[in-house]
């Protein structure tokens, strides 16, 4: 909003409403007071049956609504429509001279607020409505006066002090401001401008303050759009996004809401995961707004969170592609990595989530992500050393974070157990010990499970696993390093295998201790293992093998 418009909507519109009865334009006026101008120009224009004093405030209204959007031509027609319907009504007169104030036509501004006071007598809301004319011209003598001239007629009338009010925000003292807002109230405890102005200032201050004037204004009118136009943009600006919704809710119920405010809707529906509402409020933007970037951004995303991959991608791509680098955010890169990820592109998913990170390294849930991304490209060196980044970098990382970061060091382990032909012995010798620094790294992350989950059958489970890899290459197996771990997993999964959903796991340690004692020359332990084997398995085609074996031996 730009300074002349806001100025524009502090004039005088607030002021003698109090001293008349309610109006037709009412709810029209108080869209004009919340800045929906299009909302407040499609209410005053369907208007219909009004009577004359109500025709010539509606036309008043117009163009006190075009002033505010620097529609001047256009708002000094609504204000002589005013006055030419109803020669008696003086906001009218009003309205004209501050055109005349704005073109520093101050003589003929005068008389025409002679005019407005010569058609009242002792209403202090004209003189009000004059003295705010003169604050929005910087003229502060002349508003004093005019002030002075409504105090005498009614010392306790609230605009009064709403208009010093304004004055002293035109001046920068908001202490001040706030200090006659509030001797407004305390003469109307019913006035809703003053409590709107004062939680405009604190709004950007004090927020508590601010929230403490806008839910006593609720409280006196529940239905007060101004109100919650304001409790919206502070619960959106601070992160409260379902109450911001709720604020919202009320303003996108009326006609002729402006895209600024539907966008923002269209993001707080993102924000609390309404993903296809989100879409159905973006595409109501961009059919007026075609080229709405905020808008194309948030329907990549929102597709995205939707599972439609190959929509988002395409969207995101055009969005890319169309868009200056100075444009684009961290963000943009971030979900067109994601998207390429779904749509099984990991090298190019891998560029742009890089590029998101190198744009905001304080995301460093981007961390893990690229530790994917590499995972998927074959890339187990970077795709451990992303991780243990990201594990660093979050000291709330979960048992579940270490367990999966020793599964993919132990992947990276296996990639390097079949030697590459085409390598040098220094290759070869190079990837040995990158091997074994996996295993190490990966049994360090599994005892991290165990002392985070040790009843858990994970943490062991897959420390045997590692330490079978480290004794084969090691030692042959003969040093039975897996078989302590081993057997703790087996002890809770026996304990935990209902319906048989862990005979997997649980056949898998009966083959690593059967083949154990076998190596140790116990066939009668190896035999009790096979048989074990068999008793959930009868089909298993390796322990059939063996214990066939067994039998040639004489061994059963």
């Amino acid at each position: 909003m730009n300074a002349k418009r806001t100025v524009w909507t502090i004039v005088i519109s607030c002021f003698y409403l109090s001293a008349m009865c309610a109006s037709k334009n009412d709810k029209g006026i108080e869209y004009y007071r919340a800045e929906l101008y299009d909302a407040a120009k499609l209410f005053f224009s369907n208007q219909t049956n009004l009577s004359q004093e109500e025709q010539a405030e509606n036309y008043f209204y117009l163009g006190q609504t075009y002033a505010a959007m620097e529609q001047l031509d256009s708002a000094a027609y609504f204000y002589n429509k005013a006055v030419t319907v109803d020669p008696e009504y003086p906001y009218g007169y009003i309205g004209q001279g501050m055109l005349e104030l704005r073109n520093n036509h101050k003589e003929k501004a005068n008389d025409l607020f002679k005019k407005a006071t010569g058609l009242v007598k002792k209403n202090p809301a004209v003189h009000t409505a004059i003295a705010e004319a003169y604050i929005n011209a910087k003229q502060y003598d002349k508003a004093e006066e005019a002030l002075d001239r409504a105090r005498k007629m009614q010392k306790n009338f609230s605009g009064i002090y709403v208009a010093e009010g304004d004055m002293l925000m035109d001046q920068g003292d908001t202490g001040g401001a706030c200090g006659k807002y509030d001797n407004a109230i305390l003469f109307d405890k019913n006035d809703k401008v003053a409590y709107l102005k004062e939680a405009r200032v604190y709004k950007s201050i004090n927020t508590d303050l601010a929230l403490e004037m806008l839910n006593r204004l609720v409280e006196i009118d529940p239905e007060y759009i101004p109100a919650y136009a304001e409790l919206g943009e502070i619960y959106y600006r601070d992160g409260y996004y379902t109450k911001a919704i709720d604020a919202y809710e009320k303003i996108m119920a009326i006609p002729g809401v402006p895209i600024s405010q539907e966008s923002k809707y269209a993001q707080l529906l993102f924000f609390v995961d309404r993903y296809s509402e989100s879409l159905d409020m973006i595409a109501r933007v961009l059919e007026k707004d075609p080229e709405n970037f905020v808008m194309k951004r948030l329907q990549a995303y929102n597709n995205f969170k939707l599972e439609n991959y190959a929509l988002g991608l395409e969207q995101m791509e055009k969005l890319i592609n169309d868009t200056p680098p100075d444009n684009l955010i961290a963000l943009d890169y971030t979900y067109y990595g994601r998207l390429l990820i779904k749509e099984k592109q990991p090298q190019k998913a891998l560029e742009n989530l890089l590029k998101a990170y190198e744009m905001d390294t304080t995301k460093t849930e981007l961390l893990k992500e690229i530790a994917t991304a590499y995972e998927n490209t074959g890339n187990y060196a970077e795709a451990v050393n992303y991780t243990q980044k990201s594990l660093d970098a979050n000291p709330e990382s979960t048992a579940i974070d270490y367990f999966y970061f020793g599964r993919l060091c132990w992947t990276a382990a296996v990639s390097l157990l079949t030697p590459e032909a085409s390598k040098t012995a220094e290759e070869l010798a190079a990837d040995s010990i990158q091997r074994n620094d996996y295993l190490e790294t990966a049994i360090k992350a599994f005892d991290t499970v165990i002392e985070r989950m040790p009843q858990s059958y994970m943490g062991y489970f897959w420390k045997g696993k590692v330490n079978y890899i480290k004794d084969f290459v090691l030692y042959k197996g003969e040093e039975g390093l897996p078989k302590p771990d081993y057997e703790q997993a087996l002890a809770i999964l026996l304990e935990s295998n209902e319906g048989g959903k862990r005979n997997k796991e649980i056949i898998e340690v009966y083959d690593y201790l059967g083949s154990y004692y076998i190596v140790k020359e116990d066939s009668k332990a190896a035999v009790e293992y096979w048989k074990k084997i068999l008793e959930l398995d009868p089909a298993n085609a390796k322990a059939l093998k063996v214990m066939e074996e067994f039998k040639k031996s004489g061994v059963e």
